[in-house]
């Protein structure tokens, strides 16, 4: 009898062992590797190991809070062939995304703030840019479409951020706020009340850091606001 629960039990352990075994078989999704987070991992420490960035990695892996990663977690990061770093050196304009892709007809995307372009989409100086940053005239941000927060937390360099997600497969990333005013998980309405603009010492004032991405590529907001 104890011979018969020793070998169940063992079979039921061997039969995890396999499964375990296999997940860590399992391919990627196409232009995607695995990676397995480390003691002390960021998000972002695992961005800028793997050439990616930040928001690419939030998107692909659907995290909602950065902090809830841990030792052995799998993610999914963009292959390095195809991954374009925020913060990494320029990039070859052949890379820019000049077009989109066919949009929705569920979304449209009218502007966050109003103000001025202090630092578009692309730009080379060094770094690369894969959104714009928009100098507010008033601090208050608005959603750009409607959406549901899928992402509310600190993003590195970018500070204070919320991720929106829209119909069609698109994201909306808003950066360097100085206050947010959803949490993730909330039902959001085209204009509602997001948060308020960071200031800036470089732009002289309160500015906000803008994304539009289709999956997880970045594209200029410019093709997209009304």
């Amino acid at each position: 009898m104890f011979f018969d629960s020793f070998r169940q039990n063992s079979r039921e352990g061997l039969c995890c062992v396999v499964i375990i075994l296999l997940a860590g078989c399992i391919p990627p999704p196409a232009g995607h590797n695995w990676y397995y987070v480390r003691r002390g991992d960021t998000l972002w420490s695992i961005a800028r190991k793997n050439k990616t960035d930040f928001f690419s990695l939030v998107n692909a892996n659907d995290i909602q809070n950065p902090s809830r990663i841990y030792p052995g977690m799998k993610l999914k990061v963009p292959a390095e062939e195809s991954a374009v770093s925020a913060k990494s050196p320029a990039a070859s304009k052949k890379r820019q995304r000049a077009s989109k892709p066919a949009q929705s007809a569920d979304v449209s995307f009218s502007w966050p703030v109003k103000g001025k372009i202090v630092e578009h989409f692309g730009k080379i100086d060094l770094v690369r840019s894969l959104g714009i940053v928009i100098k507010a005239d008033s601090p208050a941000v608005k959603a750009s479409a409607s959406g549901i927060v899928s992402f509310c937390g600190e993003a590195g360099n970018f500070g204070d951020t919320v991720i929106i997600k829209h119909a069609g497969g698109y994201h909306s990333v808003y950066a360097y706020l100085d206050s947010v005013s959803v949490k993730t998980g909330d039902t959001v309405a085209s204009g509602a009340l997001v948060g308020n603009c960071g200031s800036s010492k470089k732009h002289g004032g309160r500015v906000l850091y803008f994304e539009i991405r289709f999956g997880t590529e970045a594209y200029d907001p410019m093709m997209y606001l009304n």
